[in-house]
């Protein structure tokens, strides 16, 4: 009986949840040589496994960049509120002379109005600053425009001044007999046409003229109705720069003014408080705020600080603003991606890739339609499979995950099966392969399957419920179904199948 069995079929059988690939392909290609080729298919995992391996390098040195990066910015904001923590620091002591001093307190309340003057001065301005340009800009375009007529009208009264001096030239050559007269006049000929009569030359530069005046007066026509425009938008525009002008030159002031009360404060401080306080020109005088607002200020700068933490090995301890460290750390990065280039870019044969793709698609089809066939079948004992590729964690081997789904939707792994059910499925998978590979005689052995499921009853109840399917669906009718049983009784004959006995020699 071993020479009926299909070893290939019976080693997959042993776990029917999971099956390589490999060995799957091996079956198809004991069924048909189409397949010879298909083991290129295999070839694609080569490519997917230096594509991840490629992917988390980019993925780790991206990791070490961002972390880099984060710590930057942390060193970034670090030092912003150390010198900001500095100034606030300066400020409360300058604050606090101002608190004792009433000269100071006089220059400190002028400063402020300044301040608020000027904030609101400028609001002013900028409210102010889109109309006045609008209609500066309206008023520029005619007065360009009317400079364009200027032009215009110059050139047509050049040309109708010469059109003049070409009939002057022809009425001396008429009233002269000299010969220099005459060149004149035949150099006017060659301007104004030969062939012609000297009434006849008078003639066409007088309407030439005449045109020439014609375009003159149209132009000079709406010359002067853009003239009436520019006289309806002047006194609304002057008044606008008027407006403009007049608080640009107030917060011109008012800036000065603040200046000089500024340097008469810091003066002040420095000539009569014996202060300690360094870097006067740091600070914004005219915008101290109260001792209580800077306390509160400084504590929520510490408050943040102590919240901000990053490794030493990032930075200077004794000179945070030093950031060579972390710079050299980023160099190291970059140098790295540089000079590894090639570990880090992925690269692909086009052709060859190609064609693995079209092996994986061809094995693709026939795991689908095998997925078909068995479906067709397992509807009878209102179960479904579904067959799917899978990986393994090392990205070295490709398998077929089967899973099964009940009439009410659940979903389970062949080993969730009942015995009657993998026996059926086993069956039915066996002869879809064979169906795939157009196979005329199907040959289905018990010695092809597994002892435990070698069970008469549920062997003869699935033959049973399939040989209908060969019966009545057209698809299936050119095929011989041959069920070599040994050691296992037929109680019950099966209708449609012919029994012969077979003694082993």
């Amino acid at each position: 009986m071993n020479k009926y069995k299909n070893a290939l079929f019976f080693e997959i059988s042993e776990d029917l949840n999971i099956i390589s690939i490999e060995k799957f392909i091996k079956i198809l290609q004991e069924e048909s040589k189409i397949y010879h080729t298909l083991v290129n298919a295999l070839k694609l995992l080569d490519y997917i496994h230096e594509y991840r391996k490629i992917v988390s390098k980019n993925i780790n040195i991206s990791s070490q960049f961002n972390e880099i990066i984060q710590h930057l910015l942390l060193i970034f904001r670090y030092n912003t509120l150390l010198k900001r923590k500095k100034l606030l620091l300066k400020e409360l002591e300058v604050s606090k002379y101002y608190k004792k001093s009433r000269n100071k307190t006089a220059i400190t309340d002028l400063l402020k109005k300044l301040n608020e003057s000027l904030i609101n001065n400028k609001n002013k301005l900028k409210f102010l600053e889109e109309d006045y340009l609008q209609r500066k800009n309206q008023v520029d375009q005619i007065k360009t425009k009317i400079e364009e007529f200027d032009k215009k009208v110059l050139e047509f009264t050049t040309q109708k001044k010469q059109c003049f001096n070409q009939i002057n030239r022809i009425t001396r050559e008429m009233t002269e007999d000299t010969q220099e007269v005459k060149k004149e006049s035949k150099k006017a000929s060659n301007d104004s046409g030969s062939n012609l009569t000297n009434a006849e030359k008078i003639k066409n530069f007088q309407n030439k003229a005449k045109d020439i005046q014609f375009e003159i007066t149209k132009i000079t026509s709406k010359k002067n109705q853009t003239q009436l425009k520019l006289e309806d938008l002047n006194p609304i525009f002057e008044s606008y720069r008027n407006d403009y002008e007049k608080i640009l030159e107030i917060i011109n002031n008012e800036e000065k003014r603040i200046d000089e009360l500024q340097s008469e404060l810091k003066k002040e401080i420095r000539d009569n408080e014996n202060t300690l306080i360094e870097d006067l020109d740091l600070i914004n005088m005219k915008s101290i705020k109260p001792l209580q607002v800077i306390k509160e200020d400084i504590e929520k700068i510490d408050a943040e600080l102590e919240q901000i933490f990053f490794p030493k090995e990032y930075y200077n301890p004794q000179n945070a603003d030093d950031l060579s460290i972390i710079i050299q750390q980023l160099k190291e990065v970059d140098d790295t991606i540089k000079n590894h280039k090639s570990e880090f870019t992925i690269t692909i044969n086009e052709k060859e890739t190609i064609k693995f793709f079209e092996e994986f698609t061809k094995l693709e089809d026939a795991i689908n339609e095998i997925e078909s066939l068995t479906n067709k079948f397992l509807l009878e004992i209102n179960l479904m499979t579904q067959l799917r590729f899978t990986i393994n964690d090392d990205n070295k081997h490709f398998f077929i995950d089967i899973k099964f789904i009940r009439g009410d939707k659940k979903q389970v792994n062949f080993d969730g099966l009942t015995t009657p059910e993998k026996i059926f499925f086993i069956i039915v998978f066996y002869i879809s392969i064979k169906l795939h590979a157009k196979s005329e005689n199907i040959i289905f052995s018990n010695v092809s399957i597994l002892s435990k499921y070698n069970k008469a009853g549920s062997i003869y109840r699935t033959i049973r419920k399939i040989l209908p399917f060969f019966e009545m669906d057209v698809n299936l009718s050119g095929f011989n179904l041959i069920f070599i049983i040994s050691n296992l009784e037929l109680k019950k004959e099966i209708k449609n199948l012919k029994i012969k006995t077979l003694q082993e020699s």
